[in-house]
């Protein structure tokens, strides 16, 4: 957890490279797949009713709006415009 920023943003986890991520056993949700094997860190954010890994992207929504539930919502928007 973090210690300064809004509120969504001291919930989210420090980043970690996706690697590691992988080694802590963490999944695609869609069939448990895999992370890609990219070079990237990601955050790990609570949800409703799951986890979601973010990428620095999403610090960006939050400093639009300091709300997971958005800026969540605005990231799955944005993957079902980019498919």
């Amino acid at each position: 957890m973090r210690t300064a920023g809004c509120g969504a943003f001291r919930e989210m986890t420090v980043e970690r490279p996706l690697a590691e991520w992988r080694a802590l056993g963490v999944t695609l949700a869609s069939g448990g797949g895999a992370l890609p094997k990219a070079d990237v860190r990601a955050s790990l954010v609570k949800g409703q009713s799951r986890y979601f890994l973010v990428y620095r992207n999403y610090r960006a929504i939050l400093d639009y709006n300091c709300s997971n539930s958005y800026a969540i919502a605005v990231g799955l928007l944005a993957d079902q415009i980019a498919r």
